[in-house]
């Protein structure tokens, strides 16, 4: 029989129970010694009783089912998960377009489509260059996070959901600044931070944190 995790050390400090017989091994279930004499059974680098190998085998199943939930993300989160990628995608070409703008265009043409007018130059407006650069380049930071915490959602990868889980809380947190800025002030805008709220909701479930508990 080959190497086992339960094997003993010491051979003649244990007798098998059943055949006071010196004992080679433990039994993965139960404990007690095992000699040669029991007829034992090897699974997965352990031997067993005969009488525990169904025990066993339940419990490997069971672990490598509760394995196959933690490294599979579930169909919501995969939703999410896309969600923030298509996003990030989007944010990404927005800012390219701005950039290009910037930096190849010297007139706005989409002014004068809304406006009917002559095109603008984007240097008669002042700064106007700058900022689409230093917004542009804003974008593309933003953009290349919400790809990445997408990506780890998908690959179940615990910091993107703590990731997640922190700019909701952060929406919640600012959302509620807002509406005592609201209440002072008499107006404004209230701002009901859903996004966040339902992102807290479900990154805190148990079968979604079950995912994530034995990552990282």
């Amino acid at each position: 029989m080959a190497a086992t995790d339960n094997e003993y050390p010491n051979t003649q400090e244990q007798q098998c129970l059943e055949h006071k017989t010196n004992a080679k091994w433990v039994c993965g279930v139960c404990g007690k010694p095992i000699c040669k004499d029991c007829k034992p059974i090897a699974l997965n680098f352990q031997v067993y009783h005969r009488e525990c190998v169904d025990t066993a085998r339940k419990k490997l199943e069971k672990k490598a089912k509760d394995q196959s939930e933690i490294e599979a993300p579930s169909l919501g989160l995969k939703i999410i998960a896309w969600c923030f990628f298509v996003g990030g995608v989007f944010l990404f070409g927005l800012a390219l377009f701005m950039l290009g703008l910037s930096l190849f265009s010297k007139a706005v043409p989409i002014r004068a489509m809304m406006t009917n007018a002559i095109p603008v130059s984007l240097d008669s407006i002042p700064g106007s260059r700058m900022f689409l650069n230093w917004f542009g380049g804003f974008i593309v930071l933003i953009s290349m996070g919400i790809s990445i915490m997408g990506m780890g959602l998908l690959n179940c990868v615990a910091a993107a959901r703590y990731a997640v889980l922190t700019l909701a809380w952060l929406e919640i947190i600012l959302a509620a600044l807002g509406w005592l800025v609201v209440l002072l002030i008499g107006g404004g805008f209230w701002d009901i931070p859903v996004l966040g709220g339902f992102l807290v909701w479900y990154f805190l479930r148990s079968d979604v944190r079950k995912q994530f508990e034995k990552v990282l």
